[in-house]
């Protein structure tokens, strides 16, 4: 009997200080972001991101501002995965979507007239990150893209192109 109770005293203690897994079925998400990219304006960028995960499948809308009037907006369907443990964990995403380019963001020369154009991208990044408290995440990333406008016809502006994309990233995401 007294073998019994030290079993259960051990496996009661175990399941309570035992770090929790972080693994969600299905989670909606937040970021406010800031970042540099390699093509087209390459200034500070500020903007956000808003996306729902369920399981592996992740589908998010993004946004990102340049201050001149110039900015990209994504609508991306993918695969989202994180490893790790406790307050440290890598995130790795993929994804196709649309995109919008509005006043030559990724594509005028300089000196040219603007364009706004809409096309398809092919996306797929990762990104440390740290937790800061339950739900809040900050962290530091890449994502590369490969994208093709469908509605240029202009002379000197390209159809297509890719990017790089460095982020720091603030993320609160609920989740069961």
């Amino acid at each position: 009997m007294k073998r019994w109770f030290v079993s259960l005293a051990a496996a009661l203690s175990t399941a309570l200080i035992a770090p929790r897994a972080q693994a969600k079925l299905a989670a909606i998400y937040a970021s406010g972001q800031g970042g540099l990219q390699t093509h087209g304006d390459t200034g500070l960028q500020l903007g956000g991101e808003l996306g729902v995960r369920v399981l592996l499948f992740d589908g998010y809308v993004d946004y990102m501002g340049f201050g001149s009037g110039k900015s990209v907006t994504r609508a991306i369907v993918g695969l989202r995965g994180g490893l790790g443990r406790g307050w440290l964990r890598l995130v790795l995403r993929g994804g196709v979507g649309a995109i919008r380019e509005q006043s030559g963001a990724l594509t005028t020369p300089v000196g040219a007239t603007t364009l706004t154009r809409t096309g398809g991208v092919l996306r797929g990044g990762g990104a440390v990150e740290v937790r800061l408290f339950p739900g809040g995440w900050l962290g530091v990333g890449v994502d590369g893209e490969a994208y093709d406008f469908l509605n240029s016809n202009t002379l000197g502006f390209s159809n297509h192109g890719s990017n790089l994309l460095g982020v720091l990233r603030l993320t609160i995401e609920l989740g069961i």
